[in-house]
């Protein structure tokens, strides 16, 4: 997955919403809006951790690199990866808040806009510049877990695989009924409640906040990443 192909995806997506609903409904559905456009730089970094590590191990391994020296070099290269495109859906983001924020079209915001300071934050560098920093620490964290679930699968036997892979969405389904029930019938959920509330309001009261947990959570990820993978059998790819 090239960067600038990636990047042009993101440039045309606006764009084409722009032209379908014109297309559709005519000059009276030219208002509309787009939010949590960086969303993308985390879709990108997910799925960047997923396919990265497996295939990047093998072929340094094969050519006498240690696994902890293209561990890494791969943290490395998703730190950057998540830097950059965070700046690259940033600068196209401003560009499209310039040309069609004025005009009442078609408002783009990005996730740190909608959470902390709305849409008038685009009009200026600095909330841009803010922005992509968060969007970065949101790349990272989302590339750390991706590299985590593709660790964590390696490391299973199939039997696990098929087991987790099933079980996981159906607690998730099944289970958030139950769960919410107990948070609200029980000392303990009430308690459990009241923490995730002090948490959220940490969380809201400053883009640092949140940026610094994102940040934490990733190195977490990327360490427990490393924990499986040290120890891993490296097998020729299927």
């Amino acid at each position: 997955m090239k960067l600038n192909y990636y990047l042009s995806l993101a440039a045309l997506i606006p764009a084409a919403m722009l032209a379908i609903t014109y297309f559709l409904a005519g000059e009276t559905a030219m208002e509309g809006s787009f939010n949590g456009y960086s969303i993308a730089v985390g879709m990108f970094g997910l799925v960047l951790g997923m396919v990265g590590l497996r295939e990047n191990q093998r072929v340094l391994n094969q050519n006498g690199v240690s696994r902890r020296s293209a561990f890494l070099a791969d943290v490395a290269a998703l730190a950057v990866a998540a830097v950059l495109v965070a700046a690259g859906v940033t600068v196209i983001m401003g560009a499209y808040q310039t040309v069609l924020g004025g005009q009442g079209r078609l408002l783009i915001t990005d996730l740190y806009q909608v959470i902390y300071e709305g849409p008038s934050a685009g009009a200026g560098i600095g909330g841009l510049l803010r922005g992509a920093i968060f969007s970065a620490a949101v790349g990272w964290m989302l590339a750390a877990l991706g590299q985590f679930c593709s660790a964590l699968y390696w490391r299973l036997n199939k039997f696990w695989t098929i087991l987790i892979s099933v079980t996981v969405p159906l607690v998730l389904i099944f289970g958030s009924v139950p769960l919410i029930s107990w948070l609200g019938t029980t000392s303990a959920g009430r308690a459990a409640v009241e923490a995730l509330a002090a948490f959220g309001q940490f969380l809201a009261a400053s883009p640092w906040n949140a940026a610094a947990v994102l940040l934490a959570m990733g190195a977490a990820f990327f360490a427990l990443s490393w924990l499986l993978l040290r120890r891993a059998m490296i097998r020729p790819a299927k």
